[in-house]
């Protein structure tokens, strides 16, 4: 049964991958910028969902991804550096950050693990609106992107910039199916499900929290310094619980600790926002409502459902290949 959810799961993953890739392969610009948007929200969703898997819901994470962004901003804009440079080290900066918020966010669950990581978010948002030489509220523009012409690829063009942000979602989605498939994956399944059995099995459930902490802010700040690069400007909205907020609505959408849910809600919220924003001037009512309708009958999220009636037809024909031979006795 694992082995069958885990196979639904993943088919759900490629059928992802295969529509991203056809709609920017004939996708104009406006719909590049909104496939390239929507691709690091499936990153950022990611991060989030890795932490979900051992029972940790942050809502602060924009925080996280607001590291990326200011590191890479600052290194580049207002260092002179190199994009290449920046990029790796603005990777680096959002897993010290979380390491370090993580030592003690860690510690708690539920309501206080997500108050102590949004009073995290808030203090960066405060700096960030306060810091003169990132423009404060005004924020701060001229951020460039990486560059890759040395191996024949332009990132200022929007199609390629697109492509290679699906490209590196696809990777770091892999990459995150090796590390649940993992025994690393599984004890914080394990931890999940009931963290005091593996405390009481001698699992270090600490260490291994603050190790999917320190992983999420990693991915949560690639897809701060991407997302600076694809907008080329940098303000204090992006580390606002409004986005911590968008990042949770996506993964609860697609389905919490199902991976491929993250990106699946990521890509159906820009969409969803897109058509709503163009068509009605409150349209964060309607957002609200369609949210609320997925919560009350898709409680699972979209994956989540799914995988629950796959499992639910195989115990029905199960059942029903059992009664003959019971009335046969």
């Amino acid at each position: 049964m694992m082995a069958s959810r885990t196979f639904i799961r993943r088919s759900v993953g490629v059928a992802l991958v295969i529509v991203a890739l056809v709609a920017q392969a004939f996708a104009g610009f406006f719909a590049q910028e909104l496939i390239a948007e929507a691709a690091i929200l499936a990153i950022f969703a990611l991060s989030l969902d890795l932490l979900a898997t051992c029972g940790l819901i942050s809502f602060g994470h924009a925080g996280l991804l607001g590291v990326g962004c200011y590191v890479f901003a600052g290194l580049t804009v207002l260092m002179g550096g190199s994009a290449n440079v920046a990029f790796p080290i603005a990777i680096v900066a959002g897993a010290v950050v979380a390491f370090m918020v993580g030592l003690f966010a860690v510690r708690t669950t539920g309501a206080f693990f997500i108050m102590v990581t949004l009073a995290a978010a808030e203090m960066l948002f405060s700096w960030g609106y306060r810091s003169p030489m990132f423009g404060g509220a005004n924020g701060m523009g001229g951020v460039p992107r990486l560059n890759l012409t040395a191996i024949g690829i332009d990132l200022n063009d929007p199609a390629t910039f697109a492509l290679t942000v699906i490209v590196l979602c696809i990777v770091i989605w892999l990459l995150l199916e090796l590390v649940v498939s993992s025994p690393f994956g599984r004890t914080l399944a394990a931890i999940r499900q009931n963290p005091s059995r593996v405390a009481a099995l001698g699992g270090r459930v600490f260490f291994y929290r603050l190790a999917a902490f320190t992983a999420s802010g990693a991915i949560a700040a690639l897809a701060g310094a991407l997302k600076v690069q694809h907008i080329n400007f940098i303000s204090p909205d992006l580390v606002s619980w409004f986005v911590s907020g968008d990042v949770l609505i996506a993964v609860v959408i697609g389905g919490v600790g199902t991976l491929v849910g993250g990106p699946l809600g990521a890509a159906l919220l820009i969409l969803l926002k897109e058509l709503l924003s163009s068509t009605f001037g409150h349209w964060y009512l309607f957002l609200g409502i369609v949210f609320a309708c997925v919560a009350l009958l898709m409680p699972k999220g979209i994956v989540g459902n799914l995988l629950d009636f796959y499992e639910r037809r195989i115990t029905r024909v199960a059942a029903s290949r059992r009664e003959p031979t019971g009335d046969a006795a």
